[in-house]
């Protein structure tokens, strides 16, 4: 019960600064184009600082690599689901690619770190899982499959060779440097009370403290209300299968003695975010349908308060 209070506290919270970025913005404080400075400082600067302090300051365990695979497994799993209620529900070709994207790919970067720091505050072991699940879990087939989604059921004319171009941003990225710097440095023998480790360890744990500030900000700036016609039945299949049957998968699939409750619980939160910002991204380059995309966004996080809150209680 310690847990579900935690997770609802943390998914209040980041809701409630979503919400006041709202307001800031209406009210001329920040604006729109200010969500792009945001994203930056989040996936170059904070993002990075967790992700390789996390990693580099305690030992490796072989053990999350199995949550990354489960989480891939079950993201591959949801796009054939995809494709098939929409080709039963005869979708067109770019509705099609949006409901792929949507259903897929969750925040487990940009929101699932700053709420797996409230639901396990100074556990740094929680936060190596998440990195750890994410970031090979979620983040190489995103920016694989996520262009290549695009491109094949989008109305673009942009050849192969962008794919190339988003895999290579990946791997020259701020946060894959991180990633395996700070999983090499991990097998070296630090001496974790030196001055020189602990003041690089503070340095860095003050940088990702504004991650969760920032990840809202982002968030608040980017979220749109649109009216859309015939947006119902697309909205409906992208909830069932983003927020509930993906979610649900993961408590089926981690349901074995290999994996600590810890380890089931952020398999769990990392499937049930609301859909990847960076969705859109792809969506709008190879005019994979936006719009569709960027309402699922919204209301995917909307309703994520109430869907984890309430299918963690019901599986924890």
């Amino acid at each position: 019960m310690n847990e579900f209070t935690s997770l609802l506290e943390g998914v209040i919270v980041i809701i409630a600064i979503i919400f006041l970025t709202i307001i800031l913005k209406k009210n001329g404080i920040l604006k729109k184009e200010d969500s792009k400075f945001f994203a930056n400082i989040v996936l170059k600067v904070t993002l990075p600082a967790i992700i390789f302090s996390t990693l580099a300051l305690h030992t490796f365990n072989i053990d999350f690599l199995w949550m990354a695979l489960i989480m891939a497994a079950i993201e591959l799993l949801i796009l054939g689901l995809a494709w098939g209620f929409a080709t039963l529900l005869k979708f067109n070709s770019g509705e099609k690619g949006a409901l792929m994207l949507v259903s897929a790919f969750g925040m487990t970067s940009m929101l699932g770190y700053p709420l797996i720091q409230q639901i396990f505050p100074h556990n740094p072991i929680a936060i190596e899982a998440a990195v750890v699940t994410s970031e090979f879990g979620v983040g190489l087939l995103l920016f694989i499959l996520g262009p290549l989604i695009a491109m094949i059921y989008g109305d673009t004319d942009i050849q192969g060779s962008a794919i190339s171009k988003s895999v290579k941003q990946f791997f020259t990225s701020p946060i894959f440097f991180a990633l395996i710097l700070g999983f090499g440095i991990s097998f070296l023998p630090l001496n974790q009370s030196s001055f020189a480790i602990k003041t690089i360890s503070n340095f860095l744990g003050v940088v990702g403290a504004a991650n969760f500030l920032l990840v809202g900000f982002t968030v608040g700036l980017i979220i749109e209300i649109k009216k859309i016609e015939h947006i119902y039945l697309f909205i409906a299949v992208a909830i069932l299968l983003k927020l509930i049957i993906k979610p649900v998968l993961a408590v089926v699939f981690t349901n074995s003695p290999e994996f600590t409750s810890m380890m089931r619980e952020i398999v769990f939160i990392e499937t049930a975010l609301p859909s990847a910002i960076l969705t859109v991204v792809f969506a709008k380059q190879y005019n994979c349908r936006p719009d569709l995309v960027s309402t699922s966004i919204m209301v995917t996080l909307a309703l994520s308060t109430l869907t984890i809150s309430v299918l963690f209680f019901t599986y924890f």
